[in-house]
């Protein structure tokens, strides 16, 4: 029964799609090359071919393609789970490596007998280097010794301080009366000084600025703007088929760009997209076949 059992699991692991085939066959769903599956998940066209062929030597190690398949799963939309567990059963698992250090016959250093002998000699050197350093200073520079010596023992002699001549006192001025009908100010003038000034109100006012002009349009060019409500791949060729965009909008963003008319697109999982071209809707619904929506613009 158990040779049965064995058969069987074999003839069902046969059966089973691998999963570089559903990798594969999941971009071509969604109209995707490889270059831009490469770029989505940072792989090179070589890797991603590597894993859409199963050969996970090609991947460095096991670890590494387990990685690899998990992100390129995610980019399509499959239970990145299911496929590991598939590989599990291939015995494509991630494996520690494990490295024996071998003995390298490397021996430990030893302090030497020249070290032991020099350790005494350095301390007792430096007392007597510091020792002729100063003899050389006081026997070569006698007159600075002296110079410093006799500003050393200098007296200072400060003069007394002179205290300033008391100041004779001012009399003060004796203050005329005022005259309250001199002082008067006229009613009209009152009047005058009270009223404000229009000039100064005027410029006191706030002047609020013009409003600047918009940017004009620049010619021949259209303006697209995508929302994204989910996870959506797009894909733009120009009139002669180079592609000019390519990149995985993740899900709440927004990408608004110029270009020339005419152009190509295929927007990846496009019911979760919806698209302006100068500011007006357009409807994607037409063009989604299979999650996909391929258009051209003229």
């Amino acid at each position: 029964m158990s040779g049965d059992n064995a058969v069987s699991q074999q003839a069902d692991l046969a059966a089973e799609q691998s999963v570089g085939l559903q990798l594969r066959r999941a971009r071509e769903a969604r109209g995707m090359t490889v270059e831009g599956v490469g770029a989505a998940i940072k792989l090179t066209a070589r890797q991603v071919e590597a894993i859409e062929a199963d050969d996970y030597a090609r991947l460095t190690s096991a670890t590494y393609a387990r990685g690899f398949i998990r992100n390129y799963a995610s980019l399509m939309g499959l239970d990145a789970q299911s496929l590991l567990t598939q590989l599990d059963r291939h015995e494509v698992r991630a494996r520690p490596q494990l490295v024996e250090q071998a003995n390298v016959g490397v021996a430990m250093p030893s302090q030497s007998a020249r070290r032991k002998w020099m350790l005494p000699v350095l301390a007792l050197s430096v007392p007597a280097l510091a020792a002729v350093a100063l003899y050389v200073w006081f026997e070569f520079w006698p007159e600075d010794r002296q110079s410093s010596a006799a500003e050393s023992t200098a007296v200072v002699v400060e003069a007394p301080p002179v205290e300033p001549a008391p100041e004779a006192p001012v009399a003060a001025e004796p203050v005329p009366p005022v005259d309250p009908q001199a002082v008067a100010v006229p009613a009209d003038a009152q009047t005058v000084a009270a009223a404000p000034d229009a000039a100064a109100l005027a410029a006191a006012q706030p002047v609020s600025a013009p409003a600047a002009p918009a940017a004009p349009s620049v010619p021949g060019q259209r303006q697209l703007t995508f929302r994204f409500t989910g996870d959506s791949w797009i894909e733009m060729r120009d009139a002669q088929g180079r592609i000019v965009l390519s990149e995985l909008n993740r899900t709440g963003s927004t990408r608004s760009l110029s270009t020339a008319f005419p152009v190509s697109l295929v927007i990846g999982n496009a019911k979760s997209v919806s698209m302006d071209i100068d500011g007006a809707p357009y409807d994607l619904a037409p063009s989604i076949k299979v999650e996909v929506a391929r258009l051209r613009l003229e």
